[in-house]
């Protein structure tokens, strides 16, 4: 009978234990919980209207928040005036592009991974979830313009005049294929102005529809 005992007092003090020790794993828990916060929730874009606090037909903006100008440029064939802002609150950094004729925005070119679609597509996804996404898309080259950031191969646009939103792929010799490097957004039945501010940039073909290399290669 005393063994018995014994081994029920035993017990009793290993569950009294184990109940100490797992409110203190779920204190710790809690701790950390608390010191990691939660990601932010994407910036929307919206086809023909915004991307996040930017809005078609606005005047000028203010400096935003979260963002530092970093250049202002003119371009060429009536595009305007393009504002670069450098996105500082993402660890990866990416752009905003902000297009202005008469003072007004008239295209946004999205270069950040914190804005999507209201379909799910942000900058860095594939062709193929693109198009999965988006139907009717016809393809363009609107410049002949290559740098060596993009593999020395133009850009290739992937346009919705109706809706407002273009799709803006570059080449990467890394990975060897095709990236979404850009979100357009622009007034619907717009013309899209393309990504560079050469004199030169008038070679605007059309492609077949979802086409990711120039006809002629």
């Amino acid at each position: 009978m005393v063994i018995t005992s014994q081994r029920i007092r035993g017990a009793s003090a290993r569950t009294t234990t184990g109940v100490f020790l797992l409110g203190c794993f779920m204190w710790l828990g809690l701790a950390i919980a608390k010191e990691i916060p939660a990601p932010p929730p994407p910036i929307v874009i919206q086809p023909g209207a915004s991307a996040g606090p930017i809005i078609l037909g606005r005047e000028r903006p203010a400096l935003l928040d979260g963002f530092a100008l970093d250049d202002e440029s003119p371009q060429p064939s009536g595009c305007g005036v393009e504002l670069n802002w450098v996105d500082i609150k993402n660890p990866k950094k990416g752009n905003l592009f902000i297009w202005l004729r008469n003072d007004k925005v008239f295209q946004v070119g999205v270069a950040t991974d914190r804005y999507h679609t209201v379909s799910g597509v942000a900058v860095g996804d594939s062709p193929a979830k693109v198009r999965t996404r988006y139907k009717h898309l016809r393809a363009y080259v609107l410049s002949d313009i290559t740098s060596e950031a993009f593999g020395m191969r133009p850009l290739i646009y992937w346009v919705d005049r109706e809706t407002g939103i273009a799709f803006v792929f570059a080449y990467s010799k890394t990975i060897n294929k095709r990236y979404l490097y850009q979100i357009l957004i622009f007034h619907p039945h717009s013309d899209v102005c393309p990504m560079d501010d050469s004199a030169n940039a008038a070679a605007r073909r059309e492609l077949a529809p979802y086409s990711l290399e120039p006809s002629s290669r």
